[in-house]
């Protein structure tokens, strides 16, 4: 993240929203979507909706079924909290306020070089309609999760087919941290 003092901003964030649990885990196959592109960090947004449930989407592209927390790449030199409420916008048009910084997943390969990172937050919706604002995106569905149906998506995503298996098990992290934070 050039352009910007990361560890400086994350210090900033959490002392406005909560010092974040640093989570690190090593993956065994790092060659797959996420991971696999030009960037070297997302946000994860955790909407909670006012009846308090935690907004999932999938996308075409999904095994059929399968939700998770939308996520969405930071741009070279972008601040993570910008990047966090631009791509809150294009996925959901919902008005958001940021309640809590609940975790950095670092990622790593079996060889210990760092891959990857997450910043999950969890928001909460105080507006705006539920709509994609950026139809290139694919999502072509949302759920509404209480604790129950994450700890139940969560192990869905680990039984993903074999072909997604790794996607999955790396998704299902950040549902993980959310269900221990909440």
């Amino acid at each position: 993240m050039s352009g910007h003092d990361a560890a400086a901003e994350v210090a900033s964030l959490g002392d406005r929203y909560g010092r974040p649990d640093d989570l690190v885990h090593t993956l065994d196959d790092v060659s797959f979507g996420p991971l696999n592109r030009s960037r070297e960090a997302e946000v994860a947004m955790a909407i909670r909706r006012p009846n308090g449930k935690i907004l999932l989407q999938t996308k075409v592209n999904y095994p059929n079924g399968v939700f998770r927390i939308p996520t969405g790449g930071l741009k070279p030199g972008e601040a993570i909290r910008c990047a966090l409420l631009r791509e809150t916008e294009e996925e959901t048009g919902l008005d958001v306020e940021i309640e809590r910084f609940i975790a950095i997943l670092s990622y790593h390969s079996p060889a210990q070089e760092l891959v990857f990172r997450s910043y999950l937050f969890l928001l909460d919706e105080t507006g705006g309609v539920l709509q994609e604002e950026e139809p290139e995106e694919g999502i072509t569905g949302w759920i509404e999760a209480d604790t129950r149906r994450l700890d139940s998506t969560a192990r869905q995503l680990r039984r993903s087919p074999k072909s997604w298996r790794s996607w999955g098990h790396f998704r299902a992290l950040a549902i993980d941290a959310l269900l221990a934070a909440l």
